[in-house]
């Protein structure tokens, strides 16, 4: 009787290795059999001079590197579109000694284009910060550079074959200057400030009967002598310049001299001891409203700059 049932529990483990042999057969992959190969290479039909073959080729891979053009700072190259909104007609925040440069990218002009300055020039303004500035002192390859070349002089073009509209800002007024009319003193210059401050009103002596005001707009298309309005006003109430005095300036251009717009000031109206607060008006002609300078939402420290008071 006990060896029956030795024969009968030997069976039974047999029985069941064999099962679990089974079991680990791996089955057929019908996938395994499927021959990909068709002989044919697809070709790559991405244009390497558009903005999305530098985009894939230059800017991503070599500029878009932690810490550098990945979002940190422009231009920001993370994207086709970010790449193409940060460089064609996107103002530079970093110049040449020269201030040679107004744009990242002008189209269908390398040598006004500070990128294209940026990745052939070893010195823009230090030694060897050529870029990219991963491997200092080694520029791009060139067919790299001949293809942002190719891509600048031939219009700078969009992702979508669009070209670009040069933008149109309105005129900026960031300094002024005041002078006695022999022009051999400046009211505005810091010493002359109340507590010797940038941002405090300069004083204007009572004996003064009028003073010059001179400017200096830009603008990003319109020449300096082709500018509109160009009007002083001058108002005791810092935000209220309704019945504001008005000045009309004058195109000033001496030879081998930076040109001007200069105001004839009449001071014989102002009061001691009463601070005067300056706005200047100026338009390019092709904005419906002028360029103020200072506005009513600029800083206090900044409508302060922009005036005097009349001491005894």
């Amino acid at each position: 009787m006990k060896r029956r049932y030795s024969i009968v529990a030997i069976l039974s483990i047999l029985l069941f290795a064999i099962a679990c042999e089974k079991d680990e057969v791996e089955p057929d992959n019908p996938f395994d059999k499927i021959d990909y190969g068709t002989g044919v290479t697809a070709n790559d039909t991405l244009n390497p001079t558009s903005i999305t073959g530098l985009h894939r080729n230059v800017f991503l891979p070599k500029c878009a590197v932690p810490g550098c053009h990945d979002g940190h700072f422009e231009p920001d190259f993370r994207s086709v579109q970010s790449s193409y909104s940060t460089l064609v007609y996107a103002p530079i925040v970093k110049n040449n000694d020269a201030g040679d440069f107004t744009y990242r990218v002008v189209p269908g002009d390398t040598a006004l284009s500070v990128l294209h300055e940026r990745v052939t020039n070893c010195c823009f303004v230090n030694a060897d910060d050529r870029m990219p500035q991963d491997n200092i002192g080694t520029g791009l390859p060139q067919t790299d550079i001949n293809n942002i070349s190719s891509w600048i002089l031939n219009g700078a073009q969009a992702a979508n074959g669009s070209n670009p509209m040069r933008p149109d800002l309105q005129p900026v007024v960031a300094l002024y200057i005041t002078l006695n009319t022999t022009f051999n003193y400046e009211y505005s210059q810091l010493s002359n400030r109340v507590d010797s401050l940038i941002f405090n009103p300069f004083m204007l002596p009572d004996s003064v009967d009028s003073f010059y005001f001179v400017t200096f707009p830009e603008d990003d298309i319109t020449p300096l002598a082709d500018l509109q309005v160009n009007t002083l006003k001058v108002s005791a109430n810092k935000d209220d310049f309704t019945n504001a005095q008005s000045f009309q300036a004058v195109y000033f251009d001496i030879p081998g001299e930076q040109p001007v717009w200069l105001v004839t000031v009449n001071a014989s109206a102002f009061q001691v001891g009463q601070t005067y607060y300056m706005r200047y008006y100026v338009n390019d002609g092709q904005h419906t409203e002028d360029a103020e300078f200072p506005q009513n939402t600029s800083i206090d420290p900044y409508k302060t700059y922009w005036s005097f008071v009349v001491t005894p």
